[in-house]
């Protein structure tokens, strides 16, 4: 979930993406958080990081399709 809101720039984008809705996303994202201690999702993402994938080659956040 969190590599999915990186790679898309937000969370609505991340829902689009993954087929869910974007309260799921939402949920899902305020679950890690409370699980690994982070505040924000910014946190969350500094911790996660050296878990998360690298991004796909060729894919695009919202900022760069426009």
């Amino acid at each position: 979930m969190v590599a999915a809101v990186i790679a898309t720039g937000s969370e609505k984008a991340a829902a689009h993406r993954l087929g869910l809705s974007h309260s799921t996303v939402k949920h899902r994202l305020a679950n890690a958080r409370s699980k690994l201690g982070a505040t924000t999702t910014a946190q969350l993402v500094w911790i996660l990081g050296p878990r998360l994938p690298e991004p796909e080659a060729g894919a695009r956040t919202d900022d760069q399709a426009k």
